[in-house]
């Protein structure tokens, strides 16, 4: 996919997603590390287990590999994200992960990074909507030390009143930039149109009032009111016993309350009914989200529905959306459509740009491609194309341990069992074309697409006729 495209997404992430602040890359190259482990294999075959910790009985996957000296750890407070947020404090969950990251432990900021970078040692949080997530990137040499700055950011974070004064101007900085940005003004448009007064129509950076007003002690008693032994989910990677992870939960996470964050978030399904929507803005280039709803990941047709996108718009510049409209026409230099599943909707999205010039055309080949997947479905050599780059694609995944662990985290916030890893490819294997087809004839139809546009519509159609 295009460089763009994952622009765009990360823009829409802003919105049903998060944010993610980082701390201490240190000196670690995981890609170098793995290239000759086993994760390197063709064929999956590593056994996942769940771990149980002595003390507090804390669950997590873990996925054990001895064949490079490091450990990957992901964890989650599900719940625990920008819905956790009371009246007056959008913006709390972001400026919480970004302050815990930054100084632990007695440490001020840059003693703290300077430890982190020393010892090689990555560490991070994540403020998402739905939930508030963290990850540990360490080796087996300097492990002891990497899981006690771990377990200082959550029990012992500084939260001095120079580094918030110093997060708040970063975060204002970011607001005040949504403006210049034509991804993240779509993105933000998008929210409101599909989503409304709901969670995911906010301002993932929370609102500007809100964020001048937060203190260190907002920050503590978010954390202390939503990070809890109850809600945590772990997945563990890399070369670490079932034992020692064990003890890694017990003492990094047994500090924490019994109880976290209690999910108050309701399900919602996307305003797909509201029309298409053209805002006239002064750009060079015309931006587009298209909007779709979609389908569980445990429904019976997410597989054939993964599929269908696939052919349609996901498979790069050989989908159907590509080579009708950028190499047939020139419209535009990509256009692309991928599942979205956030914790409280299913959607398919899409995007593209081109110039206004352009913009009556291209709107008009993706509906008539869109249309036509749901109307004539995809056919035996599409499907077997498909499948044939899903299947031999997936192990692409596991090239960096950290996809692993956060891989693990998913599994268990999905309910996709121990052996997910395993099985994957055979869900993907034992679609058919009639299942394929069927979805298409479900999700891709005209009543089931709206499309939210961002640039000078004037160039396109003439005077007044941008909604």
């Amino acid at each position: 996919m295009s460089k763009r495209f994952f622009a765009f997404l990360f823009a829409f992430a802003a919105v049903v997603g998060g944010v993610f602040y980082f701390s201490g890359r240190g000196k670690i190259d995981a890609d170098k590390i793995i290239a000759d482990s086993l994760l390197g294999g063709r064929s999956f075959s590593l056994p996942v287990v769940e771990v149980v910790s002595p003390k507090y009985g804390l669950k997590a996957y873990l996925l054990e590999d001895k064949s490079n000296p490091i450990v990957s750890l992901s964890f989650m407070f599900a719940g625990a994200g920008r819905g956790a947020e009371g009246k007056g404090q959008e913006g709390l969950a972001g400026m919480t992960a970004a302050m815990i990251a930054e100084a632990a432990g007695g440490l001020d900021a840059e003693e703290f990074k300077e430890k982190l970078a020393e010892h090689a040692i990555a560490l991070g949080y994540d403020a998402g909507a739905d939930d508030f997530s963290g990850h540990l990137l360490t080796t087996r040499e300097f492990a002891p030390i990497a899981y006690e700055m771990l377990r200082q950011t959550l029990s012992s974070p500084e939260l001095a009143e120079k580094d918030l004064r110093r997060i708040k101007k970063q975060m204002l900085a970011l607001l005040a930039s949504q403006t210049e940005s034509p991804e993240q003004k779509l993105s933000l448009l998008m929210g409101q149109k599909l989503f409304g007064d709901h969670l995911y129509g906010r301002n993932p950076l929370g609102k500007k009032e809100d964020i001048e007003s937060f203190s260190s002690r907002d920050i503590r008693d978010f954390a202390a009111k939503n990070f809890g032994r109850s809600n945590l989910i772990a997945g563990i990677a890399g070369d670490i016993s079932p034992a020692e992870a064990g003890k890694l939960l017990d003492d990094v996470f047994g500090v924490l309350p019994a109880a976290g964050a209690n999910d108050r978030v309701p399900e919602i399904v996307p305003d797909i009914a509201g029309g298409f929507v053209h805002r006239n803005d002064d750009l060079p280039q015309t931006v587009s989200f298209a909007a779709a709803v979609g389908t569980k990941r445990l429904a019976a047709d997410f597989y054939p529905l993964y599929i269908a996108n696939y052919i349609l718009g996901g498979a790069g510049l050989n989908s159907r959306l590509n080579q009708a409209a950028r190499e047939k026409e020139g419209l535009t230099y990509g256009v692309y459509t991928g599942l979205s599943l956030p914790a409280k909707t299913a959607m398919i999205v899409g995007n593209f740009s081109t110039t206004p010039q352009n913009y009556a055309r291209m709107e008009e080949v993706f509906v008539a491609e869109w249309n036509r997947m749901g109307r004539f479905g995809a056919t035996a050599d599409e499907l077997a194309e498909a499948k044939n780059y899903l299947l031999n694609s997936y192990n692409l995944r596991f090239a960096d341990i950290t996809n692993i662990s956060a891989m693990l985290v998913y599994m268990q916030r999905e309910n996709l069992g121990l052996d997910f890893l395993q099985k994957r490819n055979d869900y993907v294997r034992e679609v058919t074309l009639e299942q394929v087809n069927r979805a298409a004839a479900k999700y891709f139809t005209p009543d089931n697409l709206r499309l939210i546009s961002l640039g000078n519509f004037n160039q396109s159609w003439g005077e007044n006729n941008g909604k």
